[in-house]
Formats: C-alpha cells, structure tokens, sequence
C-alpha cells in the first residue's frame, strides 16, 4: 500500500494548488520541498505584491503566450482569472483589480498570501515536508510509485506529480529539478531560455 494518494514535488505556487485540488478530492497529499520554507517564490512575486493573475478574456489572455497560446484553452476552460479569484476569496484572501486587469492582493502582501495559502492546505490535512529534496522518481511497471529523497528516505504515493518549477532563481529553489526528474519519466526537454513571466 502506498504512503499517499498523491506525492507533489515542490512547494511552490503550483505545488500548493495541485495539493489543494488533490486534497479535495479527498486524496492523502504529501508535498516534499527541498528549501526550509514553501513557496518561497510566490512570496516575493510582483516586486512583492503577487500580481495574480489578469483578467482579460480567455482568448486575449492566451494571445500574450504566442502561436503555443493554444495549448492552455483546455486548462483555462476548466479553471481561469474568475475561478482563482474565487478561490482566493474562499481561504480569505481578498483581492483588487487594477489598471490593464490585473489583479492582486488586496493587502497588497505576497508573503501573507503565501503564509494563508500554505496554512490553509495544512488546515485541509496536506503534510508538508520541508528541506527535503529529492533525487529521483521510483517506477514500477512504467509507472511512477514514489520518490527517493536526497538524504535516502523513500516515500511511495499512487500517483507522482512534478511541480518544481523553472530555473528562474535559485535562491527560491527553481534550480531546474524538474527538467531532470521530467526527462527521467521520459519526456522530451525542449532547451530552455530566460523569459519574462
């Protein structure tokens, strides 16, 4: 039998939101991060004041992404700007618009939206282990069945997400993890390059 129902590498900003849609479906969710903190990133967002997300149409929205714009219809079809905001507002986050549709905060605080989010995934029965990264993905028959930590420790889900981010700051811990972890599961790394997000 497995430890959990769903493992999450990473704890940032998408590591928090898949373990809050995992943990209501009422999956047992453990999300391992190697920093000493989660969501590091998500806390200095928006020179500090977590810019959200936008609220333009879904067509215009994916516009700003370019001919692969296309790739996102389906994910926004199902969860775009007004979902979040929603979202936010339900774990007691509220939130404003300003100029040219983007939303923020409305305290304006993107280390207290990081702190309310990552106590209210621990509040829902998310397990967050910190300082703790991890070296590779274990499969059986083709299938990922859990992790194997830095330090040696192993730990077994039924399902294996990757959620740890980009190469964009390494002091935050987006040192570029999950491109390895990715291509050890088999997919193809496209060379990556800096852009603006």
């Amino acid at each position: 039998m497995s430890d959990y129902d769903v493992l999450i590498i990473g704890g940032g900003a998408a590591g928090l939101m898949a373990s809050l849609s995992a943990v209501r479906s009422g999956a047992r969710v453990v999300i391992l991060e190697k920093k000493r903190v989660p969501g590091l990133k998500l806390g200095i967002t928006g020179k500090g004041r977590c810019n959200l997300t936008n609220i333009a149409p879904v067509e215009e929205f994916m516009e700003h992404f370019g001919k692969n714009g296309r790739f996102l219809r389906q994910a926004f079809n199902e969860f775009f700007s007004e979902e979040l905001v929603e979202l936010f507002s339900e774990i007691g986050i509220k939130t404003k618009t300003e100029r040219g549709g983007r939303v923020f905060p409305e305290n304006e605080n993107a280390v207290a939206l990081r702190n309310v989010l990552v106590s209210h995934v621990k509040k829902l029965g998310v397990e967050i282990r910190t300082s703790t990264g991890v070296k590779e993905i274990i499969y059986e028959n083709d299938k990922a069945t859990g992790v194997i930590t830095i330090k040696g420790q192993s730990f077994h889900a039924s399902k294996v997400i990757i959620a740890a981010g980009g190469m964009s700051y390494p002091g935050t811990g987006s040192t570029g993890d999950g491109y390895s972890l990715a291509e050890s599961a088999g997919h193809r790394i496209i060379p990556i390059r800096p852009a603006l997000i």
